[in-house]
């Protein structure tokens, strides 16, 4: 579990934290076996550098070349180099602030949204190979299970402050 908080500290009864528990280990051996089965593709002409750039802008549409750079903790000028690489590639975008002319807007580009789509893409990847060894039911029960997934998302998304 990764990056996430314990299943204690998420206040959930215990039939939840059990059930919780075990989809995030079914989650981490389906990502491990679609990973074995297609890959983690990375586009060749980037850097992880600035795959990283890029996943920030595409995660935080509007932010600031400053926000940006104190978030990687780098320099003014070394944050707005790695802009404008992803610039110069058409995966980023710059646009003045409405309020403040000295600050530059970043925003992904459909192409660099595309990149970032391509990388996170490997469940889509392997269900498109075992796609034919799914009964009907089983495809069911997966539709199911991700309108439940985007449901739970978009109350969350409901909850966050305006940015």
């Amino acid at each position: 579990m990764s990056g996430l908080r314990s299943l204690p500290e998420l206040g959930l009864d215990d039939e939840r934290a059990a059930l919780a528990g075990e989809l995030f280990e079914l989650n981490l051996r389906v990502h491990d076996r679609a990973m074995g089965l297609v890959g983690m593709p990375a586009p060749p002409d980037l850097t992880m550098q600035q795959l990283r750039v890029l996943g920030h802008i595409a995660q935080q549409p509007g932010i600031s070349g400053n926000e940006l750079g104190r978030l990687l903790r780098v320099s003014a000028p070394t944050a707005s180099g790695l802009v404008e690489r992803l610039v110069e590639k058409g995966l980023v975008s710059r646009s003045d602030d409405a309020e403040d002319r000295r600050v530059r807007r970043l925003h992904a580009t459909e192409a660099g949204l595309d990149v970032m789509r391509d990388m996170d893409s490997m469940f889509g990847r392997a269900l498109g190979v075992v796609l034919t060894l799914l009964s009907a039911a089983d495809l069911t029960l997966l539709c199911q299970g991700s309108r439940a997934m985007l449901d739970a998302l978009d109350r969350a998304h409901a909850l966050q402050p305006p940015t």
